[in-house]
């Protein structure tokens, strides 16, 4: 199962040791995406470690890594998704009751094919309800994160460790 870590705002990014961990338990690739519009994905830990040490404090960030389920494995299916229009960025841990189609992943389907729609169809309004109420009913037991500029929305169970949350907490056996 992948893993999500949301690094808040303030928040300093895991050593490269920690996220070593993580990787082990999921290597089929890994990405990230800060507040600042920044973001890298990659099938290699070592390129993906590179991009990440520039990230600033001041930014919030959505690391992913990939264990895969739906999709191949290459770059292009690597986690967070991002949609230039509206400047969301999702990503997600858990498995989705989604065909793939395309060499797409169940998690950018479900992005670009059932939440971006749903967006559009109530006028764009990132705060409303009932998109928020949809895209709950639709995630199952799976963990999803949302980020827009600085305004983060986390759904399902994580856990936080020194400021950093955690989709799950199974790269712990590799510590």
């Amino acid at each position: 199962m992948c893993c999500i870590l949301y690094i808040p705002k303030g928040v300093e990014t895991p050593t490269k040791e920690e996220l070593f961990s993580v990787f082990l338990h999921n290597r089929d690739g890994c990405g990230f995406a800060d507040s600042d519009g920044n973001g890298y994905k990659t099938l290699s830990f070592d390129k993906f470690i590179k991009e990440l040490e520039k990230r600033k404090i001041t930014a919030a960030c959505i690391v992913h890594f990939r264990y895969a389920t739906h999709g191949s494995i290459k770059p292009k299916n690597c986690h967070p998704f991002t949609d230039k229009e509206t400047g969301i960025v999702f990503a997600h841990n858990g498995v989705l009751p989604i065909v793939s189609h395309n060499d797409m992943t169940d998690s950018e389907i479900f992005f670009r094919e059932r939440f971006l729609p749903k967006l559009k169809e109530q006028g764009n309004d990132y705060d409303s309800e009932a998109l928020w109420r949809y895209t709950d009913n639709q995630r199952g037991g799976s963990r999803f994160i949302f980020m827009r500029g600085d305004e983060v929305r986390l759904m399902g169970k994580w856990h936080e460790i020194d400021g950093v949350f955690y989709s799950n907490l199974n790269w712990c056996y590799y510590r």
